[in-house]
Order: C-alpha cells, then structure tokens, then sequence
C-alpha cells in the first residue's frame, strides 16, 4: 500500500469514531447542571420519607433466630429467697441453697435482670454467700432467673440445730447446734417470724438470725421437723448397719441425707435380701424428737434389677 492509500485509511476511521461518538447517550451527570447533581449525588442516595415510613410500617419479624434469645414465656414468676452457692460464669448457671428446702441449679443469660440494694447490677456483682430472692420461671426444663434481688445488708446467720428451751414470753431461745459444743442462746421477739407447727423442746428448727452483742437477734424460726411428725423419704441407700439398725438414706426431693432407725420386723422378707447400698428405697418415718424412726421400708422394684 501506498502512502496515499495509508493516509486515506486513517481518515476514514477517524471519521468513524467521531460519529460513534456523537451518537453516544448522554450520561445522567452530563450537561450544564452536571456539577450540581455531582455535589448532590449523596442526598439522592439517602432513603426518601415516603421509604422510612414503609419501614416503619413493616410487621415485628420477632427475634432473629441467629443471634437474639427467644423470648421467655409470658408465664407466672415463682420467688424463692435463699443463699448463693457456686456460680458457673461459662454455663451460665448458679446454685440456690434455698431456706430450709436445701437446694436448686438455676441458669441465666442476657436476658436476666439483676439488682442490688434496689439498683441495677450486672451479673459480675453476685457472689457466693449473696443473699438473694430470685424470680423464677420455666424455660423448657430449666428453671431460669428472670430478675435477681441481691442484698448486702446485716449478715444474716442461718444455722439448723433442735430446740432445748423456748418460750416466747421471756423473748428466750436455746438449741443445741451440730457446730457448738454447747447450746447456743438466740432473743426472739414479737416480729420474729415463725414457719410451721410444732416450736417447743425436740423440734428440728432452721433459725435465721442477725448477730451482735449478747444473744443474737432471731429473724424467723422454721420447724424442720417436730416430735411426732410424720415424714417420707425417697432416694438411695447409702450406709447400711443391720447391726445398729440404722441407715442412712440421700433424699431426692432436697438432695440431704437422713439418718434413719428401722427395725428389722417393718421390712418385708423379700426385701432384705435386696436392702443394700445403693438400693432405691420409699421410707415412712417419724420424728421421736430424737431421731427418724422408719414405720416401713419398701423397696423400690428396679433396685433389684
């Protein structure tokens, strides 16, 4: 090819791409208003009323089921009072020795609420030996805390021992407590509270009690268990004496073990020749003011499988 024929070729797609290019739409920030739309390009991507006010009309989805906690059931609280044991930060868990009932595992999350001396508190202000009163409900199986009361007032003391002395009129109380090698002196007065029947000399008492000086002020008195009273046990065997005719038997229902006398005549003949350690037994005891007498012990069927 020549140069002439060169030349010619080259005018002739320049000619080309100028019309292309004159044929080309223009863009939506073109023209002489193209800096002013430029500079407004963040207001036109903000979201207009009309689409905030179909957001807000959108319908409650609920929690998201990937990160939020499903919310707890409209159902009845149950308050207990007791005293903190251990707390299980990483489960998320701590156990309740309750008043007088022995004990309980209860969990918590987010969701719980926790209070001390009437202000908010978070789940780092609890410890052991808290006293506390918990609001309760059931979540599944679980029973879980939806609001803790934690308070640091007075000490208050709890001891469990069995009545000597008593009389309200002089404001005088006397037990005989496991830890004291002799009887321990407590005052009682016209507020003291008291649970159960049966407050004279042989009942099993829980007293809760404020010290300071002379005889320590008593809160509330509640009857574990007054001489004649009748009581159930249930649980497995573990310690077992023909020869003293005594066991001892882990109650399920409060987890506490009970020292019981039995006489070998209330047990059935099939019975004992199962009635062992680790046996499931149901007991009928009374309380004599001294010990637990069992009337029977039945044996339950699937300890002698």
């Amino acid at each position: 090819m020549n140069l002439a024929g060169l030349l010619r070729s080259v005018l002739i797609f320049v000619a080309t791409l100028s019309l292309a290019w004159a044929q080309t739409v223009p863009s939506a920030n073109s023209g002489p208003n193209s800096g002013a739309n430029s500079a407004n390009s963040n207001d036109a991507a903000a979201p207009s009323d009309q689409s905030l006010k179909q957001v807000a009309s959108l319908p409650d989805q609920g929690p998201d089921p990937l990160l939020d906690l499903p919310r707890l059931k409209q159902s009845r609280a149950s308050l207990v009072g007791g005293t903190l044991g251990n707390i299980d930060r990483l489960r998320d868990r701590f156990t309740l020795h309750l008043f007088g009932r022995g004990k309980m595992t209860i969990v918590f999350d987010p969701r719980t609420r926790f209070v001390r001396d009437g202000k908010a508190a978070g789940a780092q202000d609890i410890h052991p030996g808290d006293r506390v009163y918990v609001e309760t409900v059931l979540d599944g199986t679980a029973v879980f805390a939806k609001t803790i009361h934690a308070f640091t007032g007075a000490a208050l003391g709890v001891t469990i021992g069995q009545i000597i002395a008593y009389d309200a009129g002089q404001g005088s109380l006397s037990i005989r407590d496991p830890l004291s090698s002799r009887p321990v002196q407590f005052h009682v007065t016209s507020k003291t509270i008291v649970t159960g029947a049966g407050v004279g000399p042989g009942a099993l008492v829980q007293v809760s009690f404020l010290g300071g000086k002379g005889p320590a002020l008593v809160r509330e008195i509640l009857v574990l268990a007054a001489p004649g009273s009748a009581f159930t046990f249930a649980g497995r065997i573990t310690f077992l004496d023909f020869a003293s005719h005594e066991l001892v038997v882990a109650n399920t229902s409060d987890d506490n073990r009970y020292e019981i006398q039995f006489n070998p005549a209330a047990i059935e003949a099939d019975a004992k020749e199962h009635l062992q350690e680790g046996a499931s037994v149901t007991i009928a005891a009374r309380f004599n003011g001294q010990r637990y007498v069992a009337e029977s012990v039945t044996l339950l069927p699937h300890s002698t499988e």
